[in-house]
């Protein structure tokens, strides 16, 4: 699995696509018979808000849990507790096919 950590635009330079080119080429380049990572997942732990989540559900993320109780249970806080990120992953088999 591999790990997207603080992946973000400028906000001057975002609606340029620039963000979809990054994330197009990572997983490009994990998929690459050349490149021996083995990964099979990529995982992005997203700040929990509507307009970053369409971002990378346009770009085939899923949500890893299908509630925001399912993340608090798996991540152990109390349900008063703000959940500031959601994971979401994009599976890479997507791309073989």
């Amino acid at each position: 699995m591999s790990y997207l950590s603080d992946l973000g635009i400028s906000q001057s330079m975002q609606g340029k696509k620039l963000g979809t080119e990054v994330l197009d080429f990572i997983k490009a380049w994990l998929v690459d018979p050349m490149n021996k990572t083995g990964c099979r997942f990529v995982l992005v732990d997203s700040y929990n808000q509507r307009e970053n989540f369409s971002f990378y559900e346009r770009n085939g993320f899923k949500f890893l849990f299908s509630s925001e109780e399912q993340e608090r249970e798996f991540r152990d806080l109390r349900p008063e507790r703000p959940l500031n990120t959601r994971l979401m992953y994009f599976d890479l088999i997507e791309l073989l096919n």
